[in-house]
């Protein structure tokens, strides 16, 4: 189809350019003093867990992260996703754990059932990271293809910033400020949970920020940072993509298993 290779050839274009830029930041960066405080120490082994959410009849995208971490000395641990299909709005609301003028941002309808489940396993995760023995705790999505071997993301770890909140492995080109050649701020509102490090703070104040549910995790999460409750930062390189967005016909692998915004407007 001549879409796909449109989205195809824009890409790999945004790709390169991606790459030029990056390696003119290294350049001027290596002439500057980075004075951001780290989480970690640089000669120090970072130990995390790793969560993957799955529905549990996505057998397909269980496979798929499973074959990711064959041989990958990190610690995996499938994750069952809350299913929509069994969600009770009405009993969410009486717990006060769903708030009743709860709504898309992007179509101005109420939440899914599908965005409620998305947004309570994270939040399930976030309560382990809190309670985690680890400073930062690692939280995929099924539709994650990581771009980088262990050694890679180790090192982009030791960067991450003493107050961060949240690290996102990708920035999605979504409106960043750098920081260091490695490290990025979103500013602005941005989109994707597809793979994050959380750090215990950054859970604990999500714990104490989040519910009852007003709108998706991801706007959540954007507003959250806008209005400096969080700092969520990101990397400078796409360490993983997300497969189940149609438009990437380079990486498109799976239907999401939440409707297309544009799907729920009436």
């Amino acid at each position: 189809m001549l879409w796909k290779v449109f989205f195809y050839i824009k890409d790999s274009l945004q790709s390169f350019f991606s790459a030029a830029l990056l390696t003119v930041d290294y350049f001027l960066f290596s002439f500057q003093q980075d004075s951001t405080k780290r989480l970690f120490r640089q000669s120090e082994y970072i130990h995390f867990e790793t969560y993957c959410i799955n529905l549990l009849r996505r057998t397909d995208k269980k496979k798929f992260i499973e074959d990711q971490f064959d041989n990958v000395n990190f610690n995996l641990k499938m994750f069952p996703a809350v299913d929509g299909a069994t969600i009770d709005i009405e009993d969410l609301m009486k717990q006060g754990i769903l708030s009743p003028d709860n709504k898309d941002l992007g179509s101005g309808n109420p939440l899914s059932l599908a965005q409620i489940g998305v947004y309570l396993s994270h939040h399930a995760l976030w309560e382990k990271a809190a309670n985690s023995v680890n400073k930062i705790t690692f939280i995929l999505e099924d539709d994650a293809l990581i771009q980088c071997d262990t050694a890679t993301l180790q090192k982009f770890t030791h960067y991450i910033p003493e107050d961060a909140d949240i690290f996102f492995i990708n920035h999605r080109k979504n409106k960043i400020r750098h920081i260091n050649p490695y490290v990025s701020k979103f500013v602005g509102r941005f989109w994707g949970l597809t793979a994050y490090f959380l750090t215990k703070n950054g859970a604990k104040k999500l714990l104490g920020l989040t519910i009852p549910i007003h709108m998706s995790a991801d706007d959540m999460i954007s507003q959250l940072n806008e209005k400096g409750l969080i700092n969520c930062y990101c990397s400078r390189q796409e360490l993983v993509v997300e497969c189940s967005n149609a438009k990437d016909a380079k990486n498109f692998r799976f239907a999401s298993d939440i409707l297309d915004r544009t799907q729920e407007k009436k």
